[in-house]
Protein backbone atom coordinates (compact mmCIF):
# COMPACT_ATOMS: atom_id res chain seq x y z
CA UNK A 1 0.00 0.00 0.00
CA UNK A 2 1.69 3.82 -0.65
CA UNK A 3 2.49 5.49 2.29
CA UNK A 4 0.39 8.54 2.88
CA UNK A 5 -2.02 10.34 5.12
CA UNK A 6 -5.04 10.62 1.94
CA UNK A 7 -4.12 7.07 0.98
CA UNK A 8 -2.71 7.78 -2.71
CA UNK A 9 0.81 9.30 -1.40
CA UNK A 10 0.80 11.80 -4.13
CA UNK A 11 1.48 14.35 -1.33
CA UNK A 12 4.54 12.66 0.55
CA UNK A 13 7.64 13.43 0.68
CA UNK A 14 10.58 11.23 -0.39
CA UNK A 15 11.71 8.75 2.77
CA UNK A 16 14.90 10.35 4.68
CA UNK A 17 18.45 9.63 4.02
CA UNK A 18 18.98 6.21 5.43
CA UNK A 19 15.77 4.95 5.58
CA UNK A 20 15.75 1.62 4.60
CA UNK A 21 18.51 -1.28 3.78
CA UNK A 22 21.42 1.35 4.78
CA UNK A 23 24.68 0.12 5.57
CA UNK A 24 25.72 -1.58 8.97
CA UNK A 25 29.03 -0.34 10.86
CA UNK A 26 30.51 -3.91 9.88
CA UNK A 27 29.76 -3.52 6.26
CA UNK A 28 31.97 -0.73 5.77
CA UNK A 29 34.75 -2.17 7.66
CA UNK A 30 37.14 -4.37 5.03
CA UNK A 31 37.70 -7.42 5.98
CA UNK A 32 41.49 -7.95 7.30
CA UNK A 33 43.64 -10.37 5.08
CA UNK A 34 44.55 -13.62 6.57
CA UNK A 35 47.45 -14.53 4.42
CA UNK A 36 48.39 -17.79 5.89
CA UNK A 37 44.65 -19.11 5.50
CA UNK A 38 45.64 -18.07 1.66
CA UNK A 39 48.73 -19.56 1.53
CA UNK A 40 46.84 -22.91 3.46
CA UNK A 41 43.83 -23.00 0.76
CA UNK A 42 46.36 -22.78 -2.67
CA UNK A 43 48.44 -25.50 -0.89
CA UNK A 44 45.84 -27.77 -0.46
CA UNK A 45 44.15 -27.20 -3.95
CA UNK A 46 47.72 -27.54 -5.77
CA UNK A 47 48.00 -31.09 -3.15
CA UNK A 48 44.46 -31.87 -4.95
CA UNK A 49 45.58 -31.28 -8.64
CA UNK A 50 48.34 -33.13 -7.90
CA UNK A 51 46.56 -36.12 -5.95
CA UNK A 52 50.20 -36.10 -4.38
CA UNK A 53 52.66 -33.81 -2.55
CA UNK A 54 53.66 -30.75 -4.10
CA UNK A 55 57.37 -29.99 -5.67
CA UNK A 56 60.13 -27.78 -4.50
CA UNK A 57 61.85 -25.20 -6.82
CA UNK A 58 65.38 -24.72 -5.46
CA UNK A 59 67.81 -21.55 -6.18
CA UNK A 60 70.77 -24.22 -7.61
CA UNK A 61 73.31 -21.38 -8.53
CA UNK A 62 73.80 -19.45 -5.36
CA UNK A 63 71.65 -20.00 -2.27
CA UNK A 64 70.26 -23.80 -2.82
CA UNK A 65 67.10 -22.55 -1.04
CA UNK A 66 63.29 -23.51 -1.90
CA UNK A 67 62.31 -20.41 -3.88
CA UNK A 68 58.93 -19.57 -5.50
CA UNK A 69 55.15 -19.73 -4.25
CA UNK A 70 55.79 -23.37 -3.12
CA UNK A 71 58.24 -22.41 -0.27
CA UNK A 72 55.91 -19.27 0.57
CA UNK A 73 53.59 -22.77 1.15
CA UNK A 74 56.55 -24.36 2.79
CA UNK A 75 57.89 -21.63 4.85
CA UNK A 76 54.36 -21.23 6.42
CA UNK A 77 53.92 -24.79 7.09
CA UNK A 78 56.61 -25.34 9.03
CA UNK A 79 56.35 -22.08 11.25
CA UNK A 80 52.82 -23.48 11.67
CA UNK A 81 53.80 -26.80 12.48
CA UNK A 82 56.57 -25.57 15.47
CA UNK A 83 53.74 -23.34 16.65
CA UNK A 84 51.83 -25.94 17.46
CA UNK A 85 53.74 -29.00 18.30
CA UNK A 86 57.68 -27.51 19.76
CA UNK A 87 58.54 -25.98 23.24
CA UNK A 88 60.35 -22.75 21.79
CA UNK A 89 62.95 -24.28 25.13
CA UNK A 90 66.16 -23.78 23.24
CA UNK A 91 68.72 -21.50 21.72
CA UNK A 92 68.58 -23.18 18.65
CA UNK A 93 67.16 -25.43 16.20
CA UNK A 94 69.91 -27.54 16.25
CA UNK A 95 69.30 -28.76 19.73
CA UNK A 96 65.49 -29.69 19.33
CA UNK A 97 65.30 -33.51 19.73
CA UNK A 98 65.29 -35.73 16.67
CA UNK A 99 62.29 -37.25 17.95
CA UNK A 100 60.14 -33.73 17.41
CA UNK A 101 62.50 -33.63 14.19
CA UNK A 102 61.14 -36.89 12.55
CA UNK A 103 57.83 -35.88 13.57
CA UNK A 104 57.41 -32.63 11.40
CA UNK A 105 58.99 -34.59 8.77
CA UNK A 106 56.90 -37.18 8.90
CA UNK A 107 54.05 -33.90 8.30
CA UNK A 108 55.89 -31.94 5.82
CA UNK A 109 56.47 -35.00 3.64
CA UNK A 110 52.65 -35.41 3.20
CA UNK A 111 52.65 -32.24 1.86
CA UNK A 112 55.80 -31.69 -0.56
CA UNK A 113 58.04 -33.89 -2.27
CA UNK A 114 60.97 -34.79 -0.51
CA UNK A 115 61.81 -38.15 -3.05
CA UNK A 116 62.58 -35.87 -5.83
CA UNK A 117 65.34 -33.80 -3.37
CA UNK A 118 66.53 -36.82 -2.33
CA UNK A 119 67.16 -38.31 -5.85
CA UNK A 120 68.71 -34.83 -7.19
CA UNK A 121 72.33 -34.83 -7.76
CA UNK A 122 72.89 -32.34 -5.21
CA UNK A 123 70.71 -33.43 -2.48
CA UNK A 124 73.28 -32.52 0.08
CA UNK A 125 73.00 -28.96 -0.53
CA UNK A 126 69.44 -28.86 -1.00
CA UNK A 127 68.37 -30.64 2.19
CA UNK A 128 71.05 -28.25 3.77
CA UNK A 129 68.57 -25.16 2.47
CA UNK A 130 65.62 -27.12 3.85
CA UNK A 131 67.63 -26.98 7.22
CA UNK A 132 68.38 -23.56 6.44
CA UNK A 133 64.43 -22.98 6.59
CA UNK A 134 63.97 -24.31 9.69
CA UNK A 135 66.23 -22.95 11.58
CA UNK A 136 64.82 -19.27 10.62
CA UNK A 137 61.02 -20.66 11.16
CA UNK A 138 62.07 -21.85 14.77
CA UNK A 139 64.28 -18.27 15.51
CA UNK A 140 60.96 -16.66 14.11
CA UNK A 141 58.68 -18.44 16.15
CA UNK A 142 60.20 -17.86 19.28
CA UNK A 143 60.42 -14.69 18.45
CA UNK A 144 56.51 -14.17 18.60
CA UNK A 145 56.36 -16.68 21.38
CA UNK A 146 58.65 -13.90 23.03
CA UNK A 147 56.39 -11.18 22.19
CA UNK A 148 53.57 -12.96 23.40
CA UNK A 149 55.55 -13.27 26.93
CA UNK A 150 56.18 -9.99 27.10
CA UNK A 151 52.81 -8.62 26.56
CA UNK A 152 51.27 -11.13 29.38
CA UNK A 153 53.58 -9.50 32.19
CA UNK A 154 56.54 -11.22 31.75
CA UNK A 155 58.95 -11.38 35.31
CA UNK A 156 56.53 -8.69 36.65
CA UNK A 157 53.77 -11.51 36.43
CA UNK A 158 54.82 -14.45 35.93
CA UNK A 159 51.43 -16.23 36.92
CA UNK A 160 49.56 -14.38 34.19
CA UNK A 161 51.98 -14.61 31.86
CA UNK A 162 51.38 -18.75 32.43
CA UNK A 163 47.48 -18.17 32.22
CA UNK A 164 47.67 -16.31 28.79
CA UNK A 165 48.45 -19.32 26.42
CA UNK A 166 49.33 -18.38 22.81
CA UNK A 167 46.59 -19.73 20.59
CA UNK A 168 47.89 -23.50 19.31
CA UNK A 169 50.61 -23.45 22.39
CA UNK A 170 48.69 -25.45 25.39
CA UNK A 171 51.11 -28.73 25.53
CA UNK A 172 54.50 -26.48 25.01
CA UNK A 173 53.68 -22.98 26.78
CA UNK A 174 55.16 -23.54 29.90
CA UNK A 175 58.35 -25.08 28.71
CA UNK A 176 58.80 -22.16 27.03
CA UNK A 177 57.79 -19.62 29.28
CA UNK A 178 60.50 -21.63 31.62
CA UNK A 179 63.06 -21.15 29.36
CA UNK A 180 62.29 -17.11 28.66
CA UNK A 181 63.19 -17.03 32.61
CA UNK A 182 66.33 -18.33 32.63
CA UNK A 183 69.79 -16.54 32.31
CA UNK A 184 71.00 -18.38 29.66
CA UNK A 185 68.36 -16.88 27.55
CA UNK A 186 68.48 -13.10 28.76
CA UNK A 187 71.90 -12.88 28.22
CA UNK A 188 71.83 -14.07 24.75
CA UNK A 189 68.71 -12.12 24.17
CA UNK A 190 70.77 -8.93 25.24
CA UNK A 191 73.60 -10.20 22.93
CA UNK A 192 71.44 -10.75 19.90
CA UNK A 193 69.66 -7.24 20.51
CA UNK A 194 73.59 -5.42 21.09
CA UNK A 195 74.37 -7.28 17.22
CA UNK A 196 70.76 -5.99 15.89
CA UNK A 197 71.96 -2.32 16.42
CA UNK A 198 75.22 -2.72 14.57
CA UNK A 199 73.50 -3.97 11.26
CA UNK A 200 74.29 -1.61 8.43
CA UNK A 201 71.09 -2.80 6.39
CA UNK A 202 67.77 -3.63 7.04
CA UNK A 203 65.49 -6.02 5.04
CA UNK A 204 62.50 -4.30 4.14
CA UNK A 205 60.94 -6.73 1.16
CA UNK A 206 57.84 -7.91 3.10
CA UNK A 207 56.69 -11.67 3.96
CA UNK A 208 58.30 -12.92 0.75
CA UNK A 209 61.88 -14.41 1.31
CA UNK A 210 65.00 -13.31 -0.48
CA UNK A 211 66.12 -16.07 -2.69
CA UNK A 212 62.20 -16.01 -3.97
CA UNK A 213 62.31 -12.33 -4.66
CA UNK A 214 65.11 -13.20 -6.27
CA UNK A 215 63.58 -15.79 -8.74
CA UNK A 216 61.00 -13.83 -9.61
CA UNK A 217 63.11 -10.64 -10.33
CA UNK A 218 67.03 -10.19 -10.87
CA UNK A 219 68.85 -10.24 -7.34
CA UNK A 220 70.06 -6.38 -8.57
CA UNK A 221 66.31 -5.67 -8.31
CA UNK A 222 65.58 -7.41 -5.26
CA UNK A 223 68.40 -5.68 -3.46
CA UNK A 224 66.64 -2.44 -4.13
CA UNK A 225 63.11 -4.00 -2.87
CA UNK A 226 64.53 -4.84 0.06
CA UNK A 227 66.21 -1.44 0.67
CA UNK A 228 63.47 0.91 -0.39
CA UNK A 229 60.42 2.37 1.41
CA UNK A 230 56.92 2.20 0.23
CA UNK A 231 57.15 5.85 -1.73
CA UNK A 232 60.39 4.34 -3.51
CA UNK A 233 62.65 6.15 -1.89
CA UNK A 234 66.24 4.57 -0.13
CA UNK A 235 66.16 3.92 3.52
CA UNK A 236 69.49 5.39 3.66
CA UNK A 237 72.08 6.94 1.97
CA UNK A 238 74.60 4.09 2.30
CA UNK A 239 71.96 1.75 0.72
CA UNK A 240 71.69 3.80 -2.10
CA UNK A 241 75.30 4.52 -2.28
CA UNK A 242 75.76 0.92 -2.46
CA UNK A 243 73.00 0.02 -5.31
CA UNK A 244 74.42 2.65 -7.42
CA UNK A 245 78.14 0.88 -6.90
CA UNK A 246 75.71 -2.52 -7.60
CA UNK A 247 74.72 -1.17 -10.61
CA UNK A 248 77.88 -0.08 -11.78
CA UNK A 249 79.72 -2.95 -11.27
CA UNK A 250 77.12 -5.18 -13.29
CA UNK A 251 77.02 -2.99 -16.24
CA UNK A 252 80.76 -3.20 -16.05
CA UNK A 253 80.80 -6.91 -16.31
CA UNK A 254 78.34 -7.23 -18.99
CA UNK A 255 79.88 -4.86 -21.77
CA UNK A 256 80.94 -6.44 -24.54
CA UNK A 257 84.77 -7.72 -24.63
CA UNK A 258 85.46 -10.24 -27.41
CA UNK A 259 84.49 -9.10 -30.73
CA UNK A 260 83.78 -11.81 -33.59
CA UNK A 261 84.92 -11.94 -37.14
CA UNK A 262 82.11 -9.81 -38.21
CA UNK A 263 83.00 -7.17 -35.33
CA UNK A 264 80.37 -7.38 -32.94
CA UNK A 265 80.80 -7.71 -29.57
CA UNK A 266 79.30 -10.21 -26.79
CA UNK A 267 78.73 -10.53 -23.31
CA UNK A 268 80.69 -12.20 -21.15
CA UNK A 269 78.73 -13.59 -18.44
CA UNK A 270 78.21 -11.91 -15.41
CA UNK A 271 79.39 -13.25 -11.98
CA UNK A 272 76.93 -12.22 -9.28
CA UNK A 273 78.58 -13.77 -6.47
CA UNK A 274 81.82 -11.98 -7.38
CA UNK A 275 80.22 -8.38 -7.93
CA UNK A 276 78.28 -8.60 -4.78
CA UNK A 277 81.31 -9.51 -2.99
CA UNK A 278 83.18 -6.61 -4.42
CA UNK A 279 81.01 -4.05 -3.16
CA UNK A 280 79.89 -5.66 0.34
CA UNK A 281 83.00 -7.64 1.14
CA UNK A 282 83.38 -11.23 1.54
CA UNK A 283 81.53 -12.97 5.03
CA UNK A 284 81.65 -16.59 6.21
CA UNK A 285 78.69 -18.16 5.91
CA UNK A 286 76.84 -15.52 4.02
CA UNK A 287 76.54 -13.80 0.73
CA UNK A 288 75.86 -9.79 1.85
CA UNK A 289 72.93 -9.27 -0.33
CA UNK A 290 72.43 -12.52 -1.75
CA UNK A 291 71.73 -14.91 1.43
CA UNK A 292 73.47 -17.99 2.81
CA UNK A 293 76.12 -19.49 1.58
CA UNK A 294 75.89 -23.03 0.75
CA UNK A 295 77.45 -25.88 2.90
CA UNK A 296 77.13 -30.03 2.99
CA UNK A 297 74.30 -30.62 5.29
CA UNK A 298 75.63 -32.97 8.11
CA UNK A 299 71.72 -33.42 8.02
CA UNK A 300 71.13 -35.13 4.68
CA UNK A 301 69.89 -38.47 5.00
CA UNK A 302 71.62 -41.80 3.86
CA UNK A 303 70.00 -41.97 0.30
CA UNK A 304 71.84 -38.12 -0.20
CA UNK A 305 75.42 -39.43 0.46
CA UNK A 306 76.59 -41.71 -2.89
CA UNK A 307 79.17 -44.82 -2.23
CA UNK A 308 82.23 -42.99 -2.58
CA UNK A 309 81.52 -40.54 -0.38
CA UNK A 310 81.35 -42.58 2.81
CA UNK A 311 85.03 -43.31 2.49
CA UNK A 312 86.20 -40.02 1.49
CA UNK A 313 85.70 -36.56 3.26
CA UNK A 314 83.76 -34.28 1.72
CA UNK A 315 86.55 -30.63 0.48
CA UNK A 316 86.46 -27.80 2.12
CA UNK A 317 84.52 -25.18 0.57
CA UNK A 318 86.51 -22.18 -0.56
CA UNK A 319 86.02 -18.46 1.18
Amino acid sequence: MPRSHGGDGAEDPPPPSGFGRGQHVEDLIPAKRKRGKAKNKGLRQTIALNKGPVSLPFDTEVTYSPIGIPNDWFTREVGSYMFGHFAFDKSSYNYVSDAEKNAMEVHLRRRFNFTEIEKHPKCRQLMDGLNAVYMKRYRSRKAKAKEEHLANGEETDVARARANIPKGMSENWNKTVDYFLTKEHKDRSCANKSNRQKQLYTNRGGSSTYSSFCFKKTRLEAFKNDHTLKDGRFASELEEQKYAELQAEFESQSEPNVEDEFGEGSSSQVNEVQVFEKVFGARRGHYIGMGRKPSLSRFAPPSCVGPHEKEQTPPALTE
